[in-house]
């Protein structure tokens, strides 16, 4: 073998190291960027102003939110939610959260709102007592429950219009609900971070949108992330964690290595 052909050689090992070390950094990377208890599936979470949960959204209520679609099974809808806390309020700490049902236009009396809730984000199979509760809204009730550690039972210590304020309307055109959920400890098994679920059945259809898709309200390993990002109301976007950044300078020394040192003379 030619002196030529051994530089050749080494320098074909050296890029393949490098491309081997690159796709290591990137698999550890995206295994840390899965975080939700449905796995892909996180809500941002900023801080944003207080609403007035009626149901009816005010001007400017909801433009400082982060938004995402409601599924029917694993097929992405035109229906959205939105979500945001706000603090210094009432509650005094609260995640909001906005539902806009746009394929339901009829006010029927067996249509459902359910949100489901993992304060300690522990990921069971079964409602747990001491952080899983389950909301469920129709146009004339709401009930509020927790966890058994095998269903759900009525929870009198959650207070519907002081803990949990919900408001619906057709104002629109089309359903749109408004929730308030107390994070201030004042519910006990609450936390920052949470797993949640958001769910609307419509009456008039029988079809039943959802976050995240294909999810449980009976199974919480099965809920989406409630990701708090900041309290300021930015944050570095979710992905760009400690890993990505390494990901990224390993890249750049690899590429400065590649194509910005001095030539060598042969």
């Amino acid at each position: 073998m030619t002196r030529n052909q051994l530089k050749g050689d080494f320098k074909m090992k050296k890029a393949m190291l490098a491309t081997l070390s690159i796709i290591t950094l990137c698999s550890l990377c995206l295994a840390g960027t899965v975080s939700a208890a449905k796995a892909g599936y996180s809500l941002g979470n900023f801080q944003g102003t207080d609403i007035t949960a009626n149901g009816v959204i005010g001007a400017g209520e909801w433009t400082d939110s982060f938004g995402d679609w409601l599924y029917d099974g694993w097929t992405k809808t035109t229906s959205t939610i939105h979500t945001k806390f706000e603090m210094g309020g009432t509650p005094n700490i609260a995640d909001q959260f906005l539902i806009e049902v746009l394929s339901d236009t009829t006010n029927d009396p067996g249509d459902i709102f359910t949100y489901s809730f993992c304060g300690q984000q522990d990921n069971a199979a079964t409602p747990q007592a001491a952080d899983d509760i389950l909301i469920n809204y129709t146009r004339s009730a709401t009930a509020i429950y927790r966890g058994t550690g095998t269903g759900w039972a009525p929870d009198a210590a959650i207070v519907l219009g002081t803990n949990v304020i919900v408001g619906s309307s057709m104002a629109s055109g089309h359903w749109i609900i408004e929730l308030k959920f107390d994070k201030t400890g004042a519910i006990a098994g609450t936390a920052f971070n949470s797993n949640v679920r958001l769910a609307v059945y419509d009456a008039s259809t029988g079809k039943t949108l959802m976050w995240p898709p294909m999810s449980n309200a009976n199974v919480p390993n099965d809920w989406g992330l409630l990701d708090y990002l900041t309290f300021a109301g930015q944050s570095v976007p979710e992905d760009l964690t400690i890993g990505v950044m390494v990901l990224l300078s390993s890249v750049a020394a690899v590429v400065s290595t590649r194509y910005f040192r001095k030539r060598q003379r042969i």
